[in-house]
């Protein structure tokens, strides 16, 4: 039993060896074919007779032709040589870059809302006649085709059409995205009166202290004003603004002009001792309410003739006293 299990080994490893020198014939046999040049393969067979006569004469190998180290070919090797860079300026110099011939596109409205929304939002909610105007009217050019983004407001607001528009620093007022908003921290009377002449010719003629003072003082933004008992106290509790308003012109406070149904208390907050006179008579005046003999401004008197007959009291009695106020001395509190 052992003699034939060595027999069967045996057998085994012969046929092991065999295959694989046939496996290491069949490898070497394709290497051979993959890079033998096809001028060897193509040339014409050779004799024995001639082979052995003649020596082989070997020459330099065809530039770019790999041939087998049994070929018994020498290759040279030709130096490698490093070649310096030229400088970016000397490159700049002799490199010409034409052109790129293409249409621009033109960017639109919506191509801005992409990068700028909060500003095409602010145009949109609160940029007053700004909101009828594109992007690109106002900002002509932008990066990296041109750096002059912000437009100057005489290319619209011609300074040849109106006084204001000659008034410089527009953006120390108006921020163009919402330019009726204006911020007064650095505005100067002149610039408003610019707009607004009106106000500045009343002023002028009717002098008070409220000409003396800033237009900011009294109007902390554009369209709005303070309220008068923020600096005035008012001539009785149960005033309102509008009820100043009534009687008095901001711009000529001193110009009053009374208004319907102004209530007496009004007029006796200055006049104290005239109001108690009135009120404690028991005379027809005391009905009667201050503007029905002061009407229409401040300090005019109504004649007794406007309302009474010039004979009330017989035509003798008004020959003898031609005027009323030598027998009534106070029409606030006539006398019996």
């Amino acid at each position: 039993m052992k003699k034939k299990g060595y027999v069967n080994i045996l057998s085994f490893m012969v046929l092991l060896i065999f295959f694989g020198i046939c496996f290491l014939s069949i490898i070497q046999t394709a290497s051979t074919e993959e890079i033998v040049p096809e001028s060897m393969v193509k040339a014409e067979p050779v004799s024995i007779e001639k082979a052995e006569s003649k020596p082989m004469v070997k020459t330099e190998p065809e530039h770019g032709v790999l041939y087998p180290a049994w070929a018994g070919y020498k290759v040279k090797q030709e130096p490698v040589v490093k070649v310096k860079p030229k400088p970016t300026s000397a490159l700049a110099s002799t490199v010409k870059v034409k052109p790129v011939d293409f249409n621009m596109v033109p960017l639109e409205d919506q191509d801005c809302t992409k990068c700028h929304p909060s500003a095409v939002k602010d145009i949109n909610e609160r940029g007053g006649l700004h909101q009828s105007i594109g992007c690109s009217e106002c900002h002509l050019e932008h990066p990296p085709l041109g750096s002059d983004t912000i437009p100057s407001c005489e290319i619209c607001h011609d300074p040849e059409e109106s006084k204001h528009y000659n008034i410089k620093n527009c953006s120390a007022c108006h921020y163009p995205h919402y330019p009726t908003e204006m911020d007064f921290g650095e505005v100067d009377a002149s610039a408003c009166l610019s707009c607004h002449m009106a106000q500045g010719k009343e002023m002028e003629a009717q002098p008070s202290e409220h000409a003396g003072l800033n237009c900011t003082e009294c109007h902390p933004a554009h369209r709005e004003w303070a309220k008068c008992a923020d600096c005035h106290t008012p001539h009785a509790e149960e005033m309102t603004h509008a009820d100043c308003l009534a009687c008095h012109k901001p711009h000529s406070p001193k110009e009053v002009n009374y208004a319907d149904g102004v209530p007496n208390n009004y007029c006796a907050s200055c006049h104290e001792d005239v109001g108690n006179a009135l009120t404690s008579s028991k005379k027809a005046h005391s009905e009667m309410g201050c503007i029905e003999c002061h009407e229409s401004e401040h300090m005019a008197v109504t004649q007794c003739d406007g309302c009474h007959n010039a004979d009330i009291h017989g035509v003798s009695m008004h020959e003898r006293y031609p005027l009323c106020l030598d027998c009534h001395s106070n029409p606030h509190a006539l006398a019996e």
